[in-house]
C-alpha cells in the first residue's frame, strides 16, 4: 500500500542546498552541546553530541524522523505548542525541561532550547539540548516508568496530532490494529487513514465544537488494504491562551462488534428463505413512508400478492420443494422491481410490495412483465413440471393511511377479488 505523502517534505537535493548554505554547520558538529536543525518537526542534522545523547551510533538513523518520535507523551502537547508559537516576532523560546527517549528505551530528563533561523530560503528550528544529571534530582519516577507500561502495553491505539491534524504520537497498538508501526506514520495527516478522509473532518468539527467525542464510530484502513471499524474517544488539545494546538485520544477496534450487529440486524430484518424483507422490518418502513407522504406527497402504490394454489405443491411435494417454489417466485419479482421499491415477505406465501413514486398505470405495467414471466416458466419437482401464478390486490398509498394496517386492509379486499376472479389476475381497489 502507499502511503500518503507527508505534508511540506524536503527532498534529499533541498536539504542538501540547506545544509552547504549554514556556514555554522562544522562547528555545530563539533560543539560540546546536543544541536538539532529540523523543518516541520523533521530532523536534518543533528550533531554528534545529540547522537550520544540519545545513545545511537550515528547521525543517519535520526535524519528524517520526526522529532515527536523521541518525546515522552507527557510532553508532547507542551513541546509542540513551544513550536508552533515561534514566528518573527518571537523567534526564540525560553528553556523548559522535558523528557526524552533514548535509542535503547531510556528516559532521559533535558533541558531544551529552541528558536526559528532561515537557512536557503527555508524557515528552520534550531534546539539545543543538555541533559539533567540525576545527581541534579532529576530520577526517573515510578509513575514515568507505569505510565509507559501502559502505554506499551495498552490494546486501544493512543494519538495525537498537531493544529493541522498531522500524527505527533501513534501508540505500539497501531500494529496490531492497522499493520503500522508508529514511526510509519507520525507526521502524516490524520485522514489519510480514513476510508472517507470526510469523516476525520466531522470528528474535528465535533471536537472544536463540544470539546471531546466519545465512541465516535470510523472506519479506517488498514495497511493491507481492508477496512477496520473503530470507536474513537477524542478530546481537544488547547494552549494557554486558547488557541487550538491538536487534539489526543483512544481508538478501539470494534470490526467484531460490527459484524456481530451487522448479522443481528439482518436476523431482525430479512426473511431467512428469500433474502427480502420479513414482516415486520416491512410493516415498520411502510409506517416510516406514511409519515414522509405527510409531509412530500408523491404517488405510491401498494401490492399484496398470494401465490397461487401454493398449499397442494407443499402438501405433494413437501416443504424443502415448496421452499424452493417461493424462492423461484420471489427472483421473479426482484429481477423486475427498481431499486426504490419495498419488497417484504409478510408471512408463508404472501408477499408485498411498496411502489415508491409510481402512478397506478406504471405499477400494473411492472406487475404485469411478472404474471408474463410467471406463465414463460415451470419449475421442475420431481418428476413433474410445476407452473406457478400469483393473485396480486393494487392500492394507491394515502397520507391518511396511518395506521399502515389500513392500507393493508384495502389491499387485501382487492386481492381477494383477484381470486374470486379464478387467479393470476391483478385487482385494483382505489379507497
Amino acid at each position: 500500500m502507499k502511503y500518503p505523502e507527508k505534508p511540506d517534505e524536503l527532498d534529499a537535493q533541498t536539504i542538501q542546498e540547506i545544509l552547504n548554505s549554514f556556514p555554522a554547520l562544522e562547528l555545530l558538529q563539533q560543539h560540546p552541546i546536543p544541536h538539532a536543525l529540523t523543518h516541520n518537526r523533521k530532523l536534518l542534522f543533528v550533531n554528534k553530541s545529540a547522537v550520544k545523547l540519545f545513545d545511537g551510533d550515528n547521525s543517519d538513523y535520526f535524519l528524517g524522523k520526526d522529532i515527536t518520535s523521541f518525546i515522552h507523551p507527557l510532553d508532547h502537547g507542551r513541546i509542540l505548542n513551544r513550536l508552533e508559537i515561534l514566528n518573527d516576532e518571537k523567534t526564540k523560546n525560553n528553556p523548559t525541561e522535558a523528557r526524552v527517549y533514548t535509542l535503547n528505551g531510556k528516559i532521559k530528563h533535558i533541558i531544551s532550547v529552541s528558536s526559528l533561523i532561515e537557512i536557503a530560503g527555508h524557515t528552520l528550528v534550531l534546539a539545543a539540548a543538555t541533559e539533567l544529571s540525576e545527581e541534579m534530582g532529576h530520577e526517573i519516577s515510578q509513575s514515568e516508568q507505569n505510565f509507559q507500561r501502559l502505554f506499551e502495553n495498552m490494546l486501544d491505539v493512543f494519538y495525537r496530532t498537531d493544529s493541522e491534524q498531522n500524527l505527533t504520537l501513534v501508540g505500539p497498538a497501531a500494529l496490531g490494529v492497522l499493520g503500522y508501526l508508529p514511526e510509519e506514520v507520525i507526521g502524516l495527516p490524520a485522514s489519510s487513514f480514513y476510508f472517507d478522509p470526510q469523516a476525520r473532518a466531522n470528528i474535528v468539527t465535533a471536537v472544536k465544537k463540544h470539546g471531546k467525542v466519545q465512541n465516535f464510530p470510523a472506519r479506517l484502513k488498514h495497511k493491507d488494504g481492508h477496512i477496520v471499524d473503530v470507536e474513537i474517544t477524542s478530546s481537544a488539545i488547547y494552549s494557554e491562551d486558547k488557541q487550538f494546538l491538536g487534539m489526543e485520544g483512544l481508538f478501539r477496534d470494534v470490526s467484531e462488534q460490527v459484524v456481530i450487529k451487522e448479522k443481528l440486524h439482518r436476523l431482525a430484518t430479512i426473511d431467512e428463505l428469500t433474502g427480502i424483507l420479513n414482516r415486520r422490518a416491512f410493516l415498520e418502513k411502510a409506517n416510516h413512508l406514511i409519515k414522509h407522504l405527510r409531509r412530500q406527497p408523491e404517488y405510491s402504490l401498494l401490492a399484496v400478492i398470494d401465490l397461487d394454489k401454493f398449499k397442494p405443491i407443499n402438501d405433494r411435494y413437501g416443504h424443502l420443494s415448496g421452499d424452493r417454489v417461493l424462492k423461484v417466485f420471489v427472483s421473479l419479482f426482484k429481477e423486475t422491481l427498481r431499486e426504490t421499491d419495498v419488497f417484504g415477505r409478510l408471512g408463508g406465501d404472501e408477499f408485498a410490495i411498496i411502489f415508491r413514486k409510481c402512478t397506478m398505470t406504471e405499477g400494473l405495467e411492472i406487475l404485469e412483465r411478472i404474471q408474463e414471466k410467471m406463465q414463460k416458466i415451470s419449475i421442475r419437482l420431481s418428476d413433474n413440471e410445476v407452473s406457478i401464478s400469483a393473485s396480486i390486490g393494487l392500492t394507491e398509498l394515502h397520507e391518511e393511511d396511518l395506521p399502515f394496517s389500513l392500507a393493508l386492509a384495502r389491499a387485501d379486499r382487492a386481492l381477494y377479488q383477484a381470486k374470486q376472479n379464478g387467479g393470476a389476475h391483478v385487482a385494483m381497489l382505489l379507497s
